[in-house]
């Protein structure tokens, strides 16, 4: 039978008898070969206490007091160092008290752990991430509410000044006015496209570019927004990084950077900008966020040597209307946009900075693997004479926007019948024996959707064309049908002309079937 010494040197852990002054007086294998590489002659002199990190110390030692002058049994957690020094490690105790030789002693069980808090750190760090995430999404959604609403009133303010303005004389003194009214408007727009970039439902014109090409060309005009006190240098590879995305979208990407890059930095100072690419491989570490899979990837950069952010600030930096800067110096939305457009393409976005010590940006978007196309963007072609007979249904559950709709297109000699929501679209179609040439309606209506209104009025009326309108972008209004901008979709808010345009485009194409 095993003597009770050979037990204790047969057990994977540290076991110490330490008496009341604190001394080492009895240990097992364990704790002589692998927690301290010292001859047995030497464990008699050791201290084990200064082994401890120097603050879990104090409790360490209360403890250890508590357990032979209360004789009650203790537990805890503690760093240690073994044999020669740090780095420290995880290591739970139990202590209980036991009379040796006539004197209490503590006798103490410890164990490492220092993989089991490291994983547990991780787990921590996962599910902060991923309450993150979610708080973001949430906001995400509050912020597109407030957009799409924000929209609708903005879209009824802009139409309605503009009709106003058509009508005056230049001469008159309101006109002014109302032409102040109307740019306000068009900013107050501007936030709402920044709202809903941060929402992800931005409306996008996504084409294959040549982002580093792209990045260059936008540094050469974006200088002027930064002081001649700041140098902007930029490290660009020489191979073309193809991305698919909207080239607008990159432009408010590096302008609300920099914007910031260049605030960070009292005095003069460096920013710089690193366009480059990046592969992810399944095993390759890196891929330990859940943002990136495995895959090709184009990295962008942007770095300051400014003042840099608070660790406490860090979590809140893509919150809409959150900001460090004074009162009437920012919105609080230039983050929250670049946050939603690199979210709304598929890409991911990291923050590093300490204060004192600046701060980079770290963007990536997936790489683009067809051709670049050969072609941008069309111009918008010169309006054609609009086809002033066509009969169109008008259906919008905002009485403004429904009366703005309606004016214009009867002020172009349009005939125009209007709806409140789709049962009443459906009784006034039956009324006119459906002979209508084209529906104008909005995509989110009270009973019925403007896509399955529209697929019960072609089934009457297969030659009906349609144009639909909303305030989110066309990706996120429904799910039943690909709406194209400059095809079949509009989003609020829009001006006359654009609307006009529209109407033609449609009015002169071929049907389309949903």
């Amino acid at each position: 039978m095993a003597s009770v010494t050979e037990l204790y040197d047969a057990i994977p852990a540290s076991i110490l008898i330490i008496d009341e002054r604190m001394h080492l007086i009895g240990w097992n294998r364990f704790s002589r070969d692998t927690i301290n590489g010292l001859s047995d002659h030497e464990m008699a002199s050791v201290n084990p206490l200064k082994r401890v990190h120097p603050d879990d110390l104090p409790e360490m030692i209360r403890k250890a007091r508590d357990i032979i002058d209360l004789d009650i049994e203790e537990t805890g957690e503690f760093r240690m160092y073994h044999k020669s020094g740090p780095p420290y490690k995880w290591a739970t105790f139990r202590g209980k008290r036991a009379i040796i030789a006539g004197q209490p002693c503590v006798v103490a069980v410890v164990t490492e752990i220092t993989e089991i808090k490291e994983v547990e750190e991780q787990q921590k760090k996962l599910q902060e991430q991923l309450l993150q995430f979610q708080k973001m999404e949430l906001v995400g959604q509050l912020a597109g509410g407030i957009a799409h609403d924000f929209n609708n009133a903005l879209a009824a303010i802009i139409g309605n000044t503009e009709l106003a303005l058509k009508k005056l004389d230049p001469s008159n003194p309101v006109v002014q006015n109302i032409s102040d009214i109307h740019k306000l408007a068009l900013r107050s727009a501007d936030l709402t496209r920044q709202l809903l970039a941060f929402a992800r439902k931005q409306v996008a014109m996504p084409r294959v570019f040549n982002l580093t090409k792209e990045v260059s060309d936008c540094l050469h005009l974006y200088q002027r927004l930064i002081d001649k006190n700041i140098h902007l240098e930029w490290h660009l590879c020489d191979e073309p990084i193809q991305v698919k995305f909207d080239p607008t979208q990159l432009e408010q990407i590096l302008s609300n950077l920099l914007v910031n890059a260049r605030d960070a930095i009292d005095g003069s100072g460096c920013i710089t900008v690193r366009c480059g690419s990046a592969r992810f491989e399944p095993s390759d570490g890196k891929t330990c966020t859940p943002r990136l899979s495995p895959g090709d990837y184009a990295k962008l950069s942007v770095t300051d040597n400014g003042c840099g952010i608070e660790a406490s600030v860090l979590p809140h930096i893509y919150e809409p209307f959150f900001t460090t800067k004074e009162v009437g110096k920012g919105t609080g939305l230039g983050l929250s946009s670049v946050y939603g457009i690199v979210r709304q393409n598929n890409g991911h976005i990291e923050c590093h900075s300490e204060p004192g010590k600046g701060t980079t940006f770290d963007i990536w978007f997936p790489l683009h693997q067809e051709p670049q196309q050969k072609t941008g963007i069309p111009a918008d072609k010169p309006q054609t004479e609009l086809k002033t007979k066509a009969k169109i249904m008008v259906v919008e559950d905002e009485p403004y926007i429904l009366k703005l709709v309606q004016d214009i297109l009867e002020s172009h000699e349009f005939t125009v019948f209007t709806a409140t929501d789709a049962d009443e679209c459906l009784l006034a179609a039956k009324t006119y024996e459906y002979r209508i040439d084209l529906l104008v309606t909005d995509v989110i209506l009270p009973t019925m959707n403007g896509i399955e209104l529209s697929r019960v009025l072609q089934k009457k009326n297969p030659a009906m064309k349609c144009l639909f309108m909303s305030a989110h972008a066309p990706d996120n209004v429904n799910g039943q049908k690909k709406l194209r901008v400059g095809v079949d979709f509009i989003q609020k808010p829009f001006g006359i002309e654009d609307f006009l345009r529209a109407i033609d485009q449609v009015l002169n194409s071929k049907v389309e079937k949903i």
